[in-house]
């Protein structure tokens, strides 16, 4: 365990972190405020830091902390038991507070309603969702390509058409709603989901193999400038097809260790510090139209065990 100063929401300059997962709570004296676990602790405290200059909820739970305890740990599923006991023990009180899932956002699709693609916050609409993601921007890069690649709407104005359709960068599929957003050109917008569907929906799409082949294609001619703006194009594209992986698996991941067991994505049970935990998971009634979006509070939890078996039993 390393006890680290925390004051006025930054760590001492000289400290050196650990590398690897672990297990953190910030504290007053005795009392735990609020605890989380992270593979990168530099950056984390790094993402505390600056969200506590931007909201004052945040701020205070910050400033009310006048250490951290860091505990690494070699497997990534124990800093996971360490922190679900930790919670179930302590119910620190700044927990839900400091969240970083209040920032994780949904990809949201809708053919027949402008503007077709957008961001949201929650999945309460009659919108087709997936998520979430845990970087508004990450998301807004991946529409921006498929919209520039695909001709697919990334509508940034409140009307229609903008100039995107004069510029010919966009196909205007706008144009099949009338003023009042009511659907004329019902198959034109049925063409249109199905490219959306294909697009965003579909993990095995060519869009990741054709901007890998267009990559190594400047490479080979030497432009290397064309292959470094690519280039990280080609690195979303390969996040956002792992993303989107672990949505269509998650929900229906069941397996057994001799540690813990996972039941539907999250932990049921574990073994931490030779005492068993039961952590029992309710039964979520999702919409159609939530095929491939958890709960935002469940997000980091799902991510983590869905790689440890990735990583651990599937071939």
């Amino acid at each position: 365990m390393i006890k680290v100063k925390w004051e006025n929401n930054q760590i001492p300059a000289d400290i050196k972190l650990p590398s690897g997962w672990v297990f953190f709570c910030f504290k007053k004296e005795d009392l735990a405020l609020w605890c989380g676990f992270t593979p990168n602790i530099s950056q984390r405290l790094h993402n505390i830091s600056r969200k506590a200059e931007q909201d004052e909820s945040f701020r205070t739970a910050s400033l009310a902390a006048e250490y951290i305890e860091i505990e690494p740990y070699s497997r990534s599923v124990d800093v996971l038991f360490h922190y679900k006991v930790f919670v179930q023990e302590y119910n620190p009180p700044f927990q839900d507070v400091t969240a970083p899932w209040k920032e994780y956002v949904y990809l949201a699709l809708d053919a027949y309603h402008f503007p077709f693609v957008s961001i949201q916050s929650d999945t309460n609409g009659d919108w087709t969702y997936a998520g979430p993601w845990r970087s508004r921007f990450f998301l807004m890069d991946i529409m921006d390509s498929i919209s520039r690649i695909l001709k697919l709407p990334f509508c940034e104005t409140s009307y229609y058409p903008c100039d995107k359709l004069d510029k010919g960068i966009c196909r205007g599929y706008c144009e099949a709603l009338d003023e009042e957003g009511e659907v004329e050109d019902v198959e034109e917008l049925n063409k249109l989901e199905s490219l959306l569907w294909e697009a965003y929906l579909h993990p095995d799409n060519s869009i990741l193999e054709m901007l890998t082949k267009e990559k190594e294609k400047y490479f080979n001619e030497l432009e290397f400038e064309k292959e470094d703006l690519i280039a990280s194009e080609v690195e979303n594209f390969a996040k956002y097809r792992d993303w989107l992986k672990f949505l269509y698996l998650t929900k229906t991941l069941s397996y057994q260790t001799e540690d813990f067991g996972v039941e539907n994505g999250l932990l049921n049970w574990c073994k931490f510090k030779d005492k068993i935990y039961k952590f029992p998971v309710e039964p979520i009634n999702y919409r159609p139209n939530e095929r491939l979006a958890i709960n935002l509070n469940k997000t980091d939890e799902a991510r983590l065990l869905y790689e440890y078996y990735i990583q651990n039993y599937k071939g």
